[in-house]
């Protein structure tokens, strides 16, 4: 069990501090409306690193559930931040890609755990 939480806690952080240092690092309010490529640049940026979030959490807690966890928790981060502060672009952004890619990178270390058994005798 410790490691599934650890698992839940370094895959989020993953995702959460590579998008504080992206807005913090450029001076970019994530809450109001940017540049269409920063738009772009940072939704690709919280896609890959959403992925990676997914797929380290799997890796240390060697279950699947905790991708699933790690994207409520993106999803929980994003609704509370539209209730907070309005819809905009990042909180949508996070809903309808990033959570996406937190499972996908869950399931691809998943993947690799998993015996290929086409043409096994």
């Amino acid at each position: 069990m410790l490691r599934a939480i650890a698992g839940i806690i370094v895959g989020y952080l993953i995702f959460a501090v590579s998008a504080f240092l992206l807005f913090r690092l450029t001076h970019v309010d994530p809450h109001a409306p940017a540049s269409l490529s920063f738009e772009v640049l940072a939704i690709a940026f919280g896609v890959i690193f959403a992925m990676l979030g997914g797929y380290i959490g799997v890796a240390i807690s060697r279950k699947l559930w905790v991708s699933p966890t790690i994207a409520i928790i993106i999803a929980a981060g994003a609704i509370s931040s539209m209730v907070a502060t309005g819809v905009n672009w990042s909180p949508i952004a996070a809903l309808i890609c990033m959570v996406p890619a937190a499972l996908a990178g869950g399931w691809l270390r998943l993947r690799q755990y998993q015996p290929n058994d086409k043409g096994a005798n």
